[in-house]
């Protein structure tokens, strides 16, 4: 035979081939098929779709008499206010109130008297702390005369003068008691002068005056 020399592999190839033909053969009949109902039922497919575009009828518009159009409402004019100028009001400044001078008047003296007052009361106090001292000075040159002593002689001399800013004195005094006692007193401030420095818030000269005490232990 002529196919007798045809191997294996030749055959399902050829087997192949002759399938695939065939499959397409099939499609093409098939799509023809289809092709030639699609022209049959063109006419009509159309006719539907004409006779369903067609709009529906209208009536005729009815017109409007003119009787029975109400005439526009006017439109009234706005009337522009001008705006009113501002008046500025001027703000008088407000006079300051015076000064109480009636105060001030009453109130400068009283603080001057405070002042004067403090200032005194320093004085006094410097004034007698200074005088402490200074009999304390005063007593350390004080002796006791002996014949004073042998008779027994006592008493309180009244002694002043008058102090310096230098520590010298004035106008010594000396009072009451014996002679032998005040001349004593007189010896014991002569020799303790010059006193020690008074301080400047003291006026002078300043008067001191005290009692000289003798007594016998």
């Amino acid at each position: 035979m002529m196919f007798d020399h045809i191997t294996d592999g030749n055959r399902t190839y050829m087997t192949a081939v002759t399938v695939s033909l065939f499959i397409h053969l099939l499609i093409f009949v098939q799509f023809m098929s289809h092709q030639l109902n699609s022209s049959a039922q063109a006419p009509e497919y159309a006719q539907r779709i004409n006779v369903n575009l067609l709009p529906p009828p209208q009536e005729p518009p009815q017109l409007v008499k003119p009787e029975t159009l109400q005439p526009k409402p006017e439109l009234k004019k706005e009337t522009i206010t001008e705006p009113k100028p501002v008046v500025e009001k001027k703000v008088e400044p407000k006079p300051e109130p015076a000064p109480d001078v009636v105060h001030e008047k009453a109130v400068a003296p009283r603080v001057a008297e405070t002042a004067q007052r403090e200032a005194t009361n320093r004085t006094v106090v410097i004034k007698e702390h200074y005088l402490s001292n200074l009999l304390t000075y005063i007593e350390g040159h004080k002796y006791y005369p002996q014949s004073a002593r042998s008779r027994g002689i006592e008493g309180s001399i009244n002694v002043s003068f008058e102090l310096l800013n230098n520590g010298n004195i004035n106008n010594l005094k000396t009072d009451g008691g014996a002679l032998v006692l005040r001349r004593a007193a007189e010896q014991a401030i002569t020799r303790a002068v010059p006193f020690p420095s008074p301080p400047p818030e003291m006026e002078y000269p300043l008067q001191v005056s005290y009692a000289m005490q003798f007594r016998l232990n």
